[in-house]
């Protein structure tokens, strides 16, 4: 009836309900793609404006049938059609995402608790790393995830039923049909069953932990059950030489604690104590992470930092993450070769250690000096013989060491992960922990007693090995305690009182296994930032990075899907290189391969990007990266030999209309006469050589170079010129501006990504002569061409500043420093007003920015300000231009450090 030819009449109001039906069940099919695409090619008498009665009618059936708000930052951007696909429940295109989420996640749902909570639904978004941006923003949705979940493994029953049960019915159907899903979904109920039978639910759980206040009546999110404690340890390197490393468990516990804790997680970067570079953002969040020591890590500080401070995190850091205070560190050597940090400095005998001291150096038996890859301390090797003497007790007390005695503990059966020797080890909540315990002489009773529950005495006669099972246990930190007194024969000899001791359990649910993927393989991928989507990857402004044995080399190979599943690209080989891969060879590699025609146009059409790595012997590793469609964007398709781009808003911004412009690649930086937003709305043919199309909505924004041929012969380059540039601040910041819009652009079609370099590097020298003036770019031009000339060089530093000379006393300076200038901002600014040439500390680092990365500058607040100063003191950005094209061996680099590179800026 609504797609009937006279259709058209039934959009009244009366017929609202219908309308959302048939909205929900579009929705239900909904590929993550275009979504009003296809609803226009199903319904013939549907038109554009109409989106905004949909938004309406959803409104009214939730408020009068209770239906779901859609929430998170995707129902945020996407305004209108976030209602049909929330309303949805589980599109087709996400149920196997989502099986598969709930059987790695089995073992924390199947936890008494966890399916009366409200954070099932944060639970689910804070473990789904490396799954599709679509999925992600349908897990945002946490309230109606959790209900999801509630249904389809028989929640309680007293809850609210948001879900009409043959909805549920039909999901279910629907996810049986693939046996993937259907095996997966089984498994998952089975867990839950199981972990459930024979214990209380609902009201009768675990009493739950209240957030503790301060005296200011701040409430505080309580994480005293969180096992998260790093791990300091010590790898051997060959040669008597160890190597210090950070093993930090996941955040994923963190990040269930809230919504605004998992945001800061996913977008904050963090340093390790003792280590140079900043990790990148979610890295806490994607697993189980090691990170390797330049420096001996600072007591004073916690061992993880976050590039920006939060009160929780800042808290919990605190706490969970110091390094207890020196002067000596023990590590006790293990026979994999890993040497654990023993916080309580105890030694046994028959084990040996690794000491790390800032004390002065020592020299004693059974002790010997090794190499320790940190900086600020020393490192000791030390064998512990079967018996310690007095004389050697001693010796190690001024070490701050203490030896051992009496009663062995360890774990028996299945041993616990991470034992340290001295009572720290680490289970799951599907084991049972077992312990052997051995005293060496008479015990008259040992007593046991697990977190405050109440203590179980054994007596004991003998001297024989005693073991000890405890029930599996829930998540989180627990205690056990063992107290062991002597006989009374030796009581009466050597009064002593108990001996006691304390294991550490620290307890988590099982980890998923992901084929081809292990804690620390040989080969070791990164990906910065980790969150990067298609978008970023095939713009080559994600770096990656591969670490391995030497002599190995590993091979890329690229695959392209769209929407419908279908492989445009088929599995392509990007490059081979030999190990390890720094981000520098990727780019340079990748960007030569995404440059090569037809993949531009192929990239545009595609919604995921597999990257799979191969090593042979070292394994493989795949990683796919999904397309994030913007709420305000273009569409580019290749029609009938030509170009068409239309313009898809779905911000619901109704009330307003999207500024549209359209600039040429002849003259970037003079609109076209704008198209009409009914002609950007439709098909919109692009004529040759192409141009910048941008749109602004609201706070969205969207720009993509789109490059066609110019006639028969198919030209092959571009002339931009720039006429009529104003010298005024207000200009010039503005040209800016939009050159960062041109330098951001995606990129389509014919040669888009040299005529894009030749657009934004001519743009540049454009800028930049206006403010140095026409004599400098002439002078310039020609250095660039003769870079070996005195002459030319001559020149170019005269035109410097002529009372002063300082292009020539910046060529003698520079010549008397070193090759490369380890600071060279702080360099520039101190020759600059040792010289009087420019006073202003700021200016002069701004123009010497402006000299190399001037995109890097956009966004400064004070831009107009500073570029006002510059047009005042030219000078001062002639002498940074110096520089840069002192800097390097020839024009050609110094051409290429001026020039902002898009995948490094």
């Amino acid at each position: 009836m609504l797609r009937s030819p006279s259709g058209r009449r039934f959009l009244s109001s009366q017929y609202w309900l219908l309308w959302v039906v048939y909205a929900t069940e579009l929705g239900y099919d909904y590929a993550g793609d275009e979504y009003w695409v296809s609803f226009e090619e199903k319904t013939p008498t549907w038109e554009y404006h109409d989106r905004a009665k949909i938004k309406v009618w959803f409104r009214k059936f939730t408020n009068t049938y209770g239906g779901v708000f859609p929430s998170g930052p995707w129902a945020d951007h996407f305004s209108i059609i976030a209602w049909p696909i929330t309303h949805a429940v589980l599109p087709l295109y996400l149920q196997r995402q989502f099986a598969k989420l709930l059987y790695d996640l089995r073992f924390r749902l199947a936890s008494p608790s966890a399916l009366a909570t409200e954070s099932v639904g944060r639970l689910l978004s804070v473990h789904a790393s490396h799954t599709s941006t679509r999925f992600k923003a349908f897990l945002e949705q946490e309230d109606l995830t959790g209900q999801i979940v509630a249904a389809l493994l028989g929640g309680n029953s007293t809850e609210v039923e948001l879900i009409h049960p043959p909805t549920l019915q039909r999901i279910t159907a629907d996810l049986e049909r693939v046996r993937n899903t259907r095996e997966w979904l089984k498994e998952t109920r089975q867990v839950v069953s199981d972990r459930f039978k024979g214990i209380g639910r609902g009201a009768g759980g675990p009493a739950k932990r209240t957030p503790s206040s301060d005296p200011t009546g701040r409430r505080h999110l309580d994480t005293s059950h969180l096992a998260i404690r790093p791990n300091l340890l010590l790898r051997y390197a060959g040669t008597n030489r160890w190597s210090a490393f950070l093993e930090v468990k996941s955040f994923r516990p963190v990040a269930t604690l809230s919504a605004e804790i998992h945001k800061f997680l996913d977008r904050t970067r963090c340093r390790l104590n003792g280590a140079d570079d900043f990790k990148p953002t979610g890295w806490l969040l994607s697993g189980n992470r090691k990170g390797t020591l330049r420096s001996w890590p600072d007591s004073a500080s916690p061992l993880v930092r976050f590039e920006q401070s939060h009160p929780v995190m800042d808290h919990l850091l605190e706490s969970e993450f110091r390094l207890h205070p020196g002067p000596t560190w023990l590590f006790r050597i293990g026979a994999d070769g890993l040497a654990r940090h023993v916080a309580g400095r105890i030694v046994r005998p028959d084990f040996d250690y690794v000491v790390v001291t800032t004390l002065p150096p020592m020299s004693y038996e059974g002790l010997t000096s090794c190499s320790l890859d940190c900086t600020s301390v020393d490192a000791y090797r030390l064998a512990m013989p079967s018996f310690v003497s007095t004389e050697m007790t001693d010796r190690l007390k001024t070490m701050h060491l203490h030896v051992a005695r009496t009663i062995r503990v360890w774990p028996a059966g299945l041993p616990g992960r991470g034992w340290d020797g001295e009572g720290s080890s680490e289970w799951l909540t599907t084991e049972s922990p077992c312990f052997g315990i051995a005293p060496d002489h008479s015990v008259e009773s040992l007593s046991f007693c697990l977190d405050d529950e109440p203590e179980n005495v054994i007596l004991r006669g003998t001297e024989s090995t005693l073991f000890v099972r405890l029930p599996p246990l829930p998540p989180g930190k627990h205690t056990l305690t063992v107290k062991a007194r002597r006989s009374s024969d030796l009581e009466s000899i050597v009064p002593t009182p108990p001996a006691e001791g304390f294991i550490r359990l620290a307890v988590r649910e099982p980890e998923p296994w992901i084929p081809g993927v292990t804690s620390h393989s040989a080969l070791v991928v990164r990906v910065d930032p980790d969150h990067a989507d298609l978008d970023a990857l095939w713009r080559n402004e994600a770096s990656i990075s591969v670490n391995g044995p030497e002599g190995f080399d590993a091979t890329f190979f690229a695959t392209l899907h769209a929407a419908d599943g279908r492989e445009i690209l088929s599995e392509q080989q990007v490059g081979t290189f030999s190990l390890p891969v720094t981000p520098h060879a990727w780019h340079s590699t990748f960007g030569r391969f995404v440059d090569n025609d037809p993949r531009p146009t192929q990239y545009l059409e595609a919604v995921t990007c597999t990257l799979t790595i191969r090593a042979d012997k070292l394994g493989s590793w795949t990683r796919r990266f999904e397309h994030q469609p913007l709420p305000v964007r273009w569409t580019i398709r290749p029609r009938r030999g030509n170009v068409v781009v239309r313009l898809v808003d779905d911000s619901g911004l109704d009330e307003t209309d999207p500024d549209v412009s359209l600039y040429s690649m002849e003259r970037p930086f003079q609109q076209v006469q704008p198209s009409t937003l009914a002609t950007a709305r439709s098909d919109y043919h692009v004529e040759p050589p192409g141009g910048l199309f941008v749109v602004e909505h609201g706070q969205h924004l969207d720009a993509v170079l789109v490059s066609v041929p110019v006639g028969s012969l198919r030209k092959l380059d571009v002339e931009p010129s720039f006429p009529g540039l104003e010298r005024s601040a207000r200009r010039l910041a503005g040209y800016l501006r939009l050159l960062k819009l041109w330098h951001d652009a995606r990129l389509f079609g014919f040669l888009a990504a040299l005529r894009h370099r030749k657009v934004v590097g001519n743009a540049i020298d454009a800028l930049r002569n206006v403010l140095c003036g026409d004599r400098w770019a002439k002078a310039e031009n020609h250095f660039r061409t003769h870079p070996e000339s005195q002459a030319s060089l001559d020149s170019l530093a005269a035109l410097v500043d002529k009372s002063t000379s300082f292009g020539n006393v910046l060529r003698r300076r520079l010549l008397r420093s070193e090759s490369t200038i380890p600071e060279p901002f702080t360099w520039f600014v101190n020759e600059a007003a040792r010289n009087s040439i420019c006073q202003d500390r700021d200016l002069s680092e701004f123009a010497l920015r402006f000299a190399t990365k001037p995109l890097l500058i956009v966004n400064r607040h004070d831009l107009e300000q500073q570029i006002a100063k510059l047009i005042d003191n030219p000078a001062i950005l002639r002498a940074a231009r110096l520089l840069t094209l002192l800097t390097s061996s020839a024009s050609k680099e110094a051409y290429n450090l001026a020039t902002p590179n898009r995948y490094s800026t």
